[in-house]
């Protein structure tokens, strides 16, 4: 008994050891670069000419909403493509370098190495999520704040008094960052967590890089659609008992997507509360602990 509360005890630094292990061989991967190039791309907007066919009052509003949507494009398409890469590399370079074999000799459970591996690849995520985010709120406040200036100017100019433009600077305001944008890209990185122990369970079953690669992004793809997919499957006469047995057990295995792709409609304006991030959190957490757990039962049946 002494001996399991112990285990249970240093499995935190366990698991903190191999994700820094892991974080440091992503580094040395020079994956920031990636990150370096969205970056580019987002000083890049700041040059692009804009034409606004709409009314003096609402100008700089749609510069601001078109600021957002590219910079979360760019933030998702590399949060998706990360994930799945980066996670499918991991146990084939570590069994090219000899690093599994070191690692699994010692004392070392093979659940605390496959969550140290999908720990230290959300570290690395979260730090250049972070430098993104950053950046992007920056761009959002300096082109806000010339908007604003350029708004306030030209309705003076016609005559506007200081409470009649109040309305309009407001929503130049909440066109730029605001807490419910921040939000929305923390459940997207809820999203990348699950994907992470998806991938992490794929690269368990598959003998390839490529091979985990490809099957999950297609799991990618097929969890963002889940929903629609089973509501058309199951529409048919005859099938609807099957289907609903089919699309349990793939909803325990196959996340939804689509419950953390709120980034967008957040940056658009609808509520995303504290209360339903956490809820999105508790999934996620679940979602890792289920594949993690699940991969651990494969990997400790495969001979390295």
């Amino acid at each position: 008994m002494g001996g399991l509360l112990t285990g249970v005890l240093r499995m935190p630094a366990r698991v903190a050891a191999v994700a820094g292990v892991t974080l440091t061989q992503l580094v040395r991967m020079r994956l920031f670069l990636v990150p370096a190039v969205v970056a580019v791309l987002f000083l890049a907007l700041q040059f692009v000419p804009y034409q606004e066919n709409i009314s003096m009052e609402y100008q700089g509003v749609a510069q601001l909403q078109f600021l957002k949507d590219v910079c979360l494009g760019c933030m998702h398409l590399f949060g998706v493509i990360f994930c799945v890469a980066a996670t499918a590399l991991l146990i084939p370079r570590d069994t090219e370098d000899r690093i599994l074999y070191t690692i699994l000799c010692k004392p070392v459970p093979r659940f605390d190495y496959l969550l140290g591996k999908a720990l230290g690849v959300v570290a690395l995520l979260v730090l250049m999520l972070g430098l993104m985010d950053g950046l992007m709120s920056l761009l959002l406040q300096v082109r806000g704040a010339a908007v604003s200036a350029e708004l306030t100017a030209a309705l003076t100019a016609h005559g506007y008094t200081a409470e009649e433009m109040r309305p309009y600077l407001e929503q130049v305001a909440e066109a730029g960052n605001s807490w419910n944008l921040q939000r929305g890209i923390l459940a997207s990185l809820l999203g990348y967590v699950v994907l992470t122990g998806f991938t992490l369970l794929i690269s368990c079953c598959t003998s390839g890089s490529i091979v985990s690669i490809i099957f999950g992004l297609g799991g990618y793809f097929v969890g963002m659609f889940q929903s629609s997919l089973f509501v058309s499957l199951s529409s048919g006469q005859g099938t609807s008992a099957f289907m609903r047995g089919v699309e349990t057990v793939c909803s325990v295995l196959l996340p939804d997507f689509s419950l953390f792709t709120v980034a967008d409609t957040a940056a658009a304006g609808a509520s995303l509360s504290w209360a339903a991030l956490g809820t999105l959190a508790m999934i996620a957490l679940g979602y890792l602990l289920l594949h993690v757990a699940t991969a651990t039962w494969i990997f400790s049946r495969k001979e390295f």
